[in-house]
């Protein structure tokens, strides 16, 4: 049913801490995972996520996304793995991390790497998603860096499990078009995407209900 049994789409939260200055520089602070297995003939989503605060060791980040990551045959699926790769290397203690290698296609999982372009000009995980009609969380990066520095981060956290659904989302695209035996999968994938998304309690699932059914009308 699955390319594989288990499919995690990642989101990694970022940082703006240059944009008052006019530089261009990111920090990795969080991220947020979907995960799809398949359990017999049904397929269990789990969403879980991990945002930083100022007063938390950067470490923690990637020993979370190690321990939701490395899972034997799972396939990591994101917009962009090789800039989240390069991102997440700027923390403290990277070099010896192996969900970075992971996210690089190095180690025991299969890495999904999303891209999509236009005129020969890469897109940005926004644009890509607003031209497949996927919601997506706006980030105000003022706003974004004035809520992290105050250690309010439920915003951020929330943010970064839309966007980890909207990755899946992506996924389920990106089969679709592989004809003919991707399109049976995707079929498959929405179908109990949709179930989970209306049965779940998070306010990032139910805002991708909505957006489906708005599409629908």
């Amino acid at each position: 049913m699955l390319p594989s049994p288990i499919i995690t789409a990642l989101s990694v939260a970022r940082l703006d801490v240059g944009h008052r200055l006019g530089v261009d520089r990111q920090i990795p602070i969080g991220a947020a995972i979907l995960t799809a297995e398949l359990r017999g003939t049904r397929i269990h989503f789990t969403l879980d996520s991990c945002v930083l605060q100022p007063s938390d060791p950067a470490e923690w980040l990637l020993t979370w996304l190690d321990e939701q990551l490395l899972r034997d045959g799972a396939t990591i699926a994101g917009y962009g793995l090789d800039d989240d790769a390069a991102l997440l290397e700027r923390l403290p203690g990277a070099r010896w991390s192996p969900c970075i290698r992971a996210l690089a296609g190095c180690g025991q999982q299969y890495a999904l790497n999303l891209t999509a372009s236009h005129d020969d000009k890469r897109l940005t995980f926004a644009q890509a998603c607003t031209n497949m009609n996927i919601l997506h969380a706006p980030v105000d990066r003022g706003r974004r860096f004035a809520s992290w520095l105050r250690s309010d981060i439920s915003e951020i956290e929330g943010q970064v499990q839309v966007d980890a659904i909207a990755t899946f989302r992506l996924v389920i695209r990106r089969f679709a078009a592989l004809k003919p035996v991707g399109h049976s999968i995707a079929a498959v994938l929405s179908d109990h995407l949709s179930a989970w998304l209306g049965e779940s309690d998070h306010a990032a699932a139910q805002a991708h209900v909505a957006d489906l059914l708005s599409a629908a009308d």
